[in-house]
Parts: C-alpha cells; sequence; structure tokens
C-alpha cells in the first residue's frame, strides 16, 4: 500500500493528523533513505506507524491484491521484460495507480493535508539509525520539502505519470531496472491496468478491512 491510500484508511478510524501522518511515516522514511527506529514522545504518531505496518500486512496478503500483482507480472514476462522489473512493477505500480484511483474518488483529503502540515513539526520525534536527532531531523525535513513541491499523489491518476515513476524508482535497482528501450512496455502496461485496478479497488480494500479486523486493528467509525 503505499502512501496516500495509508492516509485514507487511517482516516477511517481518526482524523488526528498525527495519526494520519504515523500511518504514512515508514513510506516517508523510506523515500529520504533513511531507517526509522523509533518514534519518542508521541502517541498518536506512534500508533500510527505500528498501524502503517499492521495495514501493510493485511494489503500484502489480500488475495486480489496478489492477484492483480502476479497478472501484471505474467503481462509485462509475455511482452519480454524480465522477472525483476515486471514483479516490481506488478508490485509497486499497482499500489500507485490505487493512490490514484482514491484521488479520483475522493480529491486529495484535508486528513491527508493536515498530515502533511504537521510533517515538517515532527523531526525530532523520529529517531533514525546511524544518525544523531538533529541530523536525523535534518534529512526528514528535506524529504518533507520535496514531497510538498511534488506533484503527488494529484498525478497518480495519470498512468503515464506512474509509468515514468516506475522507471525512475526502479532505475536504481540493477535487477529491478527497466532495460532501456523497454519503457515502452511500462507505459502500455499502466494504461491498460489503471482501469482495472480501478474495477477491483472497492473489492479490495474490502478485503483488507476483513484482513484489519481480524488482525486486532481499530475499526472504522
Amino acid at each position: 500500500m503505499n502512501f496516500f491510500s495509508h492516509a485514507v484508511v487511517a482516516a477511517r478510524r481518526s482524523e488526528d493528523p498525527r495519526w494520519i501522518l504515523g500511518s504514512m511515516t515508514p513510506d516517508f522514511v523510506s523515500m529520504a533513505g533513511l531507517r526509522l527506529e523509533s518514534v519518542t514522545g508521541d502517541t498518536p504518531l506512534e500508533r500510527g506507524v505500528a498501524f502503517h505496518h499492521t495495514c501493510d500486512d493485511a494489503f500484502h496478503g489480500a488475495p486480489m491484491f496478489i492477484d492483480m500483482m502476479e497478472q501484471a507480472r505474467e503481462e509485462l514476462e509475455q511482452q519480454g521484460l524480465d522477472s525483476g522489473p515486471a514483479m516490481a512493477i506488478g508490485h509497486v505500480g499497482v499500489e500507485l495507480l490505487l493512490d490514484g484511483h482514491l484521488v479520483e474518488q475522493g480529491g486529495v483529503t484535508s486528513g491527508y493535508r493536515a498530515a502533511i502540515e504537521e510533517a515538517g513539526h515532527v523531526g525530532m520525534l523520529l529517531r533514525f539509525q546511524g544518525l544523531d536527532p538533529e541530523q536525523g531531523a535534518s534529512r526528514w525535513r528535506q524529504m518533507v520539502t520535496r514531497l510538498a513541491a511534488a506533484p503527488v499523489p494529484e498525478r497518480y491518476t495519470e498512468p503515464s505519470f506512474v509509468a515514468n515513476r516506475l522507471v525512475f524508482i526502479l532505475a536504481t535497482r540493477p535487477r529491478l531496472a527497466v532495460p532501456f528501450g523497454r519503457e515502452p512496455l511500462v507505459y502500455a502496461w499502466a494504461e491498460r491496468a489503471a482501469p482495472q485496478v480501478a474495477k477491483q479497488a472497492k473489492a479490495l480494500f474490502e478485503q483488507v478491512e476483513a484482513r484489519l479486523a481480524a488482525a486486532g486493528a481499530t475499526p472504522p467509525v
């Protein structure tokens, strides 16, 4: 599940900006190239981080997500893409397209915007591996500034933008990178997959909610 989907699922339970921010924080930490060790002095933020991991477990084990990911992998492999990038695109690509679908359905929510505003104030509450608090807070603020300037999640509604992001994200991973000249396969897949993901999104999130309930997570309100 990508960060905007995390925010939407978290907001079904509470509109507390720190809680919603916490639900996205592990994704933001990864985007910053950091490793989170702990959260100090803020219970909603800490609970949100824990909820993020519970959500990821529920989402990644949902049968519909597994099927969607596998279908994408098979399509891309049949068209000549290696298994590494095909698997990565099937995983990350479906997640980004889901974010785009949620934006199309409900816009960029007020809960998400409030959480992003809070993000600039929590750097000193986060502890990162190998960094002292000041260094960690500085790296976190840099990521928040980049995120605020980026056209996301709004442009995840555009399959071509999603494809471009996938090619860019995977380029630094030798085993997952899309070979030069094969990028059109990714763009074509995103165009085909976007309406399919949208059609299945409601049922997929119902599966996720059922798995969250089974795991004892806080129910929606």
